[in-house]
Order: C-alpha cells, then structure tokens, then sequence
C-alpha cells in the first residue's frame, strides 16, 4: 500500500512537472506580438465603440429615441470595461494556448522571427491606421486592375489558405452581434437573446454573398497592403500561409477570437444587468 501511495504522489509530480514544462516553453503572446494578432484583437474594442456610434447616428437622423445620452453612456462604459483590449488579449491568449500545439507555435514563431516575416506582419499592422485604410480605398482598386496574372494568382492562393472570404464574415457576425446585443441591454423592452438571435440568423442566411464580397475585397487587401513586396517575397508568404502549421495557427486565431467576443459579451451582459439593478433598487 505505501509503495502504491508513493507511485502515486511520483505520478502527480511527473504530471505537474510536466505541465510547468510546457506551460514555461509556451511563447504564445510573442507569437501574438510578432503575428499582428495581439493589435488585432485590440482593434474589436474601436469596432464596437464605432459600431454603438453609427447605429446612434442612424437612431437620431430617424428620429428614434433608442441610445439617448445616458443609454449611451452606460454603453459606452460597458464596452470599455468588457472589451478592453487587455481583457481581450488575455482571453485571445489563454485560448491560443488551448487550441494550438506547442510545435505548431514554434514553426509559425520562426516564420514571423525572420526578417520577411516580420516585414509582412509591419506592413499588415500599419495598413491597420485609420489614415492607410482610407488610402486604401482610393489606391487598391488601383493596384488591383494593375496586377500580373501571376501576382494575382498568388493573392487567390494566399486568401484560399486563409479562408479569407469565411474568417471575415465570421468575425464581422460576431462583432455585429455583440454590438445588437449591447444595444438591446440598454434599450427599454427589447429583449437581447431574441435580438441577437435574429440578426445572427438574418446574416448567416446572407452568408455566401458576404463570403463572396469578402473575398473580393480581400484581393484588394492584398494589393495595397503588400504593394512594396516582390513576387518572390509574396510566394513565399503564401508558402509559409498553406503550410499545415500556419493553418492550424490561422483556425486557432479566429476560433480564439470568436470566443473572446462571445465570453466580452456575457461580461458585458452581466456589467449592465448589475448596472440597470441598481438603478432599480436606488429609484
């Protein structure tokens, strides 16, 4: 019985050893850092304050008394705490670390440590300003009509290994949900599941042609952001992106953040619920 006993505690510290190990080998917020993920993800917060601002633009030119100022800022409140972007990054991370291997992490980690791949994560990072995207609009359709066969072949592959048309239309559900269903917390007699169930479905039913333009429109992505790169450069990126490890790490992103925006809402959720309460109780 003792030996027993004594195999058994040696089993746990084998087991607890190991788990430190890995847990200590992870790097999993330098490959965020280094991806351009960790800037991505901080991005959902502007997206959702933006998103509260445009439905409230549209509410007053309708004359709608939905979001007045103090639903608005209550909101507002709420989406700064809930979808703060080091909230996010740490749900992001700690789900990363879930859902890709410790290998995996590493063979995308000597990918984006390399010269190249630190050139193209820079070039994605600043097409992210506010001042590049509106660039975009006017000089990418241009870029675009100007493309080889050849170098617009590499941007179909590169969009394919992403599922690019899919991720976008995803990511652009959630965020839209999430923003419907903050709305309807702080907006009188609407009921926020129902709301979000019905925008969800009302979306998903739109999902080919959504997928459709977001896959067109990633060609244009492509083409302003990548602009300064040669084709070789750009063939090995897309090399590096249909590569199994860069795919698994690509579904590991978009899972992760599907996740963080769906646990920032339920927080969000709970904020206002507690909030409105004590309002209620202080009336």
């Amino acid at each position: 019985m003792k030996e027993s006993i004594q195999a058994g505690i040696a089993f746990v510290a084998f087991l607890f050893a190991a788990t430190v190990a890995d847990a200590q080998g992870r790097r999993t917020e330098e490959l965020m850092r280094k991806s351009g993920l960790w800037d991505q993800v901080a991005q959902m917060h502007v997206q959702m304050r933006a998103g509260v601002m445009i439905a409230r633009d549209d509410a007053k030119q309708r004359g709608s008394p939905m979001l007045d100022d103090a639903a608005y800022a209550r909101l507002s409140a709420g989406i700064d705490r809930a979808f703060a972007p080091d909230v996010l990054r740490e749900s992001v991370t700690l789900q990363m670390e879930e859902l890709l291997s410790a290998t995996d992490e590493a063979q995308v980690l000597r990918w984006l440590s390399s010269d190249l791949g630190a050139r193209f994560t820079r070039w994605e990072v600043e097409s992210g300003a506010v001042a590049e995207i509106q660039r975009a609009e006017t000089e990418a359709p241009k870029l675009l009509a100007a493309l080889t066969p050849a170098r617009r072949l590499k941007y179909i592959r590169f969009g394919e290994a992403l599922d690019a048309g899919n991720t976008a239309v995803t990511l652009t559900i959630d965020i839209t949900s999430a923003i419907v269903y903050g709305i309807s917390l702080v907006t009188p007699g609407t009921d926020p599941d129902l709301a979000v169930r019905g925008i969800r479905t009302r979306m998903e039913a739109q999902r080919k042609e959504m997928v459709r333009h977001f896959t067109e429109r990633s060609l244009h992505t492509y083409s302003y952001v990548y602009r300064n790169a040669s084709d070789a450069q750009v063939e090995a990126y897309v090399k590096f992106a249909e590569g199994e490890a860069a795919r698994r790490y690509h579904a590991a992103g978009v899972k992760a953040m599907d996740e963080a925006i769906s646990q920032a809402a339920i927080i969000l959720g709970k904020d206002l619920g507690v909030s409105l309460q004590e309002r209620r109780n202080q009336s």
